[in-house]
């Protein structure tokens, strides 16, 4: 088999004539026969070109410049060709001259927010989706419907944004999701090759210095929860019914109201509940303690049922077929839930507001208060990574800087 050889070369392109009279200069690649052209961005009058060197003659009056200008090009093509040889990768003139230049592929924003949406609806991420959505519109609103490319999103863009969004009485906490939704995209954009990575104005433009959106304490203690179970309320209640999530949520590793809605029996095996996150994918499993078996022992029905009916009453597997019935049924419930929760609360003489994230906060911090370590703590949440579990713990790390400061008195 004869050797490949590919060959990288700068040329005055004489099939082109400019308006001014010169020729484009191109990268010309060659390899097995095929050759490939691409632009510079310059080019030179055939008087001041040597064709005998490929370079501008000594009398050209940018010559230096241009011979820096080709030097560097050929360099970064030839530099190329040594990686996929070194990587013992084949390729083409197309992919040498793609991956060379790391050429953006073109797009819109707006395009792209259709596109990143319409993914998360097929995996099934609705809650997402919602999310992307109302940032998608925002910014056509922002905008007056006019799209525009992820270059045109710099950080005057982001500064005139945040205005508009203030003048609209957003809060600190809803322009926080907003900002960090376009962030996402934009990396993901970066990610796909839509955009250079040079190009992100989030280096300069800081959410987390620009936008308080510092929330308030949301875990409670084990006398609290004590206090919640004790509460006697009507077994025909919806607030019977949020009360009981609530607890199952405390006494099942932090479970979400999302995760809880979706368990059906099949995720029972032999006292443990096996399940896969919703808003993760990670998968999850924890021995039930008593007083969560007790509550699943209350919903379980009289008769045998299929295991792929829901334990919980929240979701009816014969009403709620697709992920968008699924989601707003669950909002719709989540929403009475935290209403009957708060009263709960208020009726069990606790200062905090109680709502389903409070038993997710309050189990991790009952574990860490107990010696627990965090990462044990995030790997029980499903949390992807230590730095999210340390957000639910900040309520009891700065209690216990309180309580060393009392050591100064």
């Amino acid at each position: 088999m004869a050797t490949e050889y590919t060959t990288v070369a700068v040329i005055l392109y004489k099939s082109k004539t400019l308006s001014n009279g010169e020729h484009p200069l191109m990268i010309r690649v060659s390899k097995n026969r095929v050759r490939k052209y691409i632009a510079l961005g310059i080019s030179c009058d055939p008087k001041s070109w040597d064709p005998k060197t490929n370079l501008p003659k000594k009398s050209h009056p940018n010559k230096a410049k241009i011979d820096s200008i080709i030097s560097k090009a050929i360099s970064q093509y030839k530099d190329k060709v040594i990686d996929f040889k070194h990587e013992g990768k084949d390729f083409t003139p197309d992919v040498l001259i793609s991956e060379a230049n790391n050429l953006v592929k073109k797009t819109t924003v707006f395009k792209y927010f259709e596109i990143k949406v319409q993914s998360l609806k097929d995996c099934k991420q609705i809650g997402n989706s919602k999310v992307y959505h109302d940032t998608y519109n925002q910014l056509k609103n922002f905008t007056a419907n006019k799209d525009f490319t992820f270059s045109q999103l710099d950080y005057n863009f982001l500064l005139k944004l945040e205005t508009h969004l203030r003048s609209k009485d957003n809060t600190d906490n809803a322009m926080s999701v907003r900002f960090r939704t376009i962030r996402a995209l934009f990396n993901a954009a970066i990610a796909e090759n839509y955009v250079k990575k040079e190009l992100c104005p989030f280096d300069k433009f800081k959410i987390s210095e620009r936008f308080n959106s510092k929330t308030q304490k949301r875990a409670i203690t084990k006398e609290d929860i004590k206090k919640i179970e004790a509460i006697q309320l009507d077994k025909n209640s919806a607030a019977f019914e949020a009360q009981q999530y609530f607890l199952f949520s405390y006494y099942g590793q932090g479970i979400n109201f999302v995760d809880i809605a979706s368990l059906k029996w099949s995720n029972l095996i032999n006292g443990r509940i096996f399940y896969k996150r919703a808003k993760t994918g990670n998968e999850l499993s924890f021995k039930l303690p008593v007083p969560a078996l007790a509550i699943i022992e209350y919903w379980k029905p009289a008769t045998k049922t299929a295991n792929d009916a829901y334990i919980f009453p929240i979701l009816n597997k014969e009403i709620h077929l697709t992920p968008t019935q699924k989601h707003n049924r669950i909002h719709k419930v989540l929403t009475r839930v935290n209403k009957d929760l708060k009263k709960i609360g208020r009726d069990a003489k606790i200062e905090t507001p109680i709502t389903s994230y409070v038993a997710r906060h309050t189990f991790a911090t009952v574990l860490k208060r107990s010696g627990v370590s965090t990462a044990i703590i995030s790997e029980s949440m499903g949390h992807q990574t230590e730095a999210i579990t340390q957000t639910y713990l900040k309520s009891f790390e700065n209690s216990i800087i309180d309580e060393a400061m009392e050591h100064l008195l």
